[in-house]
């Protein structure tokens, strides 16, 4: 069965042949397994209907006029980088399904294509798919996440050393000045006399 989608959004795979039967015969294949299926005849109208519809999955026949499966994989690639595309290909075509794989796509099948193959196919592409949506959403999560915490642990480094300079202002001749001043420069980053300036600055004394 199809990896399982919000039922606003089933598992959409665009099957792209010029042979009319092919396309049909896939079709209803395809829509018994549970998953919507999209046609298109070249791989111009197949381009078309990534950008109206946004496919999952393609499944693609590499020979085709005007544009064949090698020249729309990179382009349907380029529109969504997402697309699991599995290529269909005749038996004497091993070397250019495989510059289909070289170019991104998931997987190819040798027509007449074994519909249990496909399934299984269709399956690992969408696991493909998945894992590399996860992937991404949990890298920019994890980014998000760095830049929020290090935006707050400056604002709280800068609250925290006003609050320290203040007090070591405050402190006038106390003993443990010059050990404090130590501290806090160390863990700022800076020399004591840059502290000793900012302390000094902060009792007006210019």
């Amino acid at each position: 069965m199809p990896n399982p989608q919000p039922q606003d959004q089933p598992t959409t795979v665009l099957v792209v042949d010029d042979e009319d039967g092919i396309r049909q015969a896939l079709h209803r294949f395809l829509t018994r397994l549970g998953y919507r299926v999209l046609q298109a005849s070249s791989g111009a109208e197949a381009l078309d209907r990534q950008a109206t519809e946004q496919p999952h999955v393609m499944l693609s026949d590499i020979r085709m006029p005007n544009m064949s499966g090698v020249e729309l994989v990179p382009k349907a690639l380029a529109a969504d980088s997402d697309l699991a595309i599995i290529m269909l290909t005749a038996i004497d075509e091993p070397r250019t399904a495989i510059e289909c794989l070289k170019l991104g796509a998931y997987d190819y099948l040798i027509k007449p294509v074994d519909l249990d193959e496909l399934e299984l196919s269709l399956q690992g592409a969408l696991r493909q798919r998945q894992l590399e949506v996860d992937r991404r959403e949990l890298e920019q999560w994890l980014a998000r996440e760095v830049a929020v915490r290090t935006r707050d642990l400056e604002e709280r480094t800068t609250v925290v050393e006003d609050i320290a300079l203040t007090a070591l202002a405050a402190a006038g001749d106390w003993a443990g000045v010059g050990d404090a001043v130590q501290k806090l420069a160390k863990e700022l980053g800076t020399s004591p006399d840059d502290v000793q300036r900012e302390i000094r600055k902060r009792r007006g004394a210019g």
